[in-house]
């Protein structure tokens, strides 16, 4: 969950961007970084992490407060390469409050790509943790074609990933990158919001309050078949699910 210092108004959040070796994470973060006004970040950091590289910078995504008079500040993590050490992935995962999972549409037939999605299962429910309980995109990157939308619908499904909002971006240019970015930053406050509403107190005879939110833009339409992506939120706990609308054409 994020840390929020209610006295400063600051909300602080944890971006891992995860992925197997040539999956862009070098490329996007560098990227990300480089198109952030220099008074809004910190320092861009590569540091050992026992045989592997890890990498960080923080930064706050607004000039001004939010609404409600908070400050947000992320802090993005990846680690480069290949992993020598998946326990060092599982130690950056620790206390994510996002996750941005990224894959080149070329490897994602790959038993490589299968494994990676499968790890980062196994590494969050170490921490009692579900991957569709945790705000979190997969951004498809390729700097050597389009991918089209019927492509990342496929890849998304194959992988068991259909629940999760899904962008398509490009490593060489950089297009896609920040709104993918943008809609897993909306996950995450849109958590921060759920969870820390004040509790009031509940009668006996009173009805929990649920909140059910719509995600528009992560509707899809194939075909015959509609998937409508709700978040559902209750006494501070929120989980994602998918209802499927089969409609048949006469």
């Amino acid at each position: 969950m994020a840390l929020i210092n209610h006295a400063k108004k600051e909300i602080n959040a944890k971006i891992v961007y995860f992925g197997p070796a040539q999956s862009g994470k070098n490329t996007v973060l560098a990227y990300i970084y480089s198109r952030i006004k220099p008074f809004l970040r910190g320092e861009f950091k590569c540091v050992p992490a026992g045989a592997d590289e890890l990498m960080f910078f923080d930064f706050s995504p607004f000039e001004s407060a939010l609404p409600n008079g908070y400050h947000l500040r992320l802090h993005i993590y990846t680690l480069t390469g290949t992993v020598t050490n998946p326990a060092t992935w599982k130690m950056t995962l620790k206390g994510t409050d996002g996750i941005m999972i990224l894959l080149d549409p070329a490897l994602t037939n790959s038993a490589e790509a299968s494994e990676s999605v499968s790890q980062l299962r196994d590494f969050l429910s170490a921490y009692g943790v579900g991957l569709h309980e945790t705000p979190a995109v997969l951004q498809l990157t390729s700097s050597t074609r389009e991918i089209l939308p019927d492509e990342a619908a496929q890849i998304a499904a194959a992988l068991d990933l259909s629940a999760l909002s899904t962008c398509r971006a490009d490593a060489a240019s950089g297009e896609g990158v920040l709104e993918a970015l943008t809609i897993l930053s909306r996950l995450i406050l849109d958590r921060v919001a759920l969870c820390d509403e004040p509790s009031a107190a509940v009668k006996d005879d009173a009805v929990p309050s649920l909140h059910v939110a719509l995600l528009p833009h992560e509707v899809v339409a194939e075909g015959g078949t509609i998937r409508i992506p709700l978040t559902i939120g209750e006494h501070g706990a929120l989980r994602r699910l998918v209802v499927t609308v089969n409609v048949e054409l006469e």
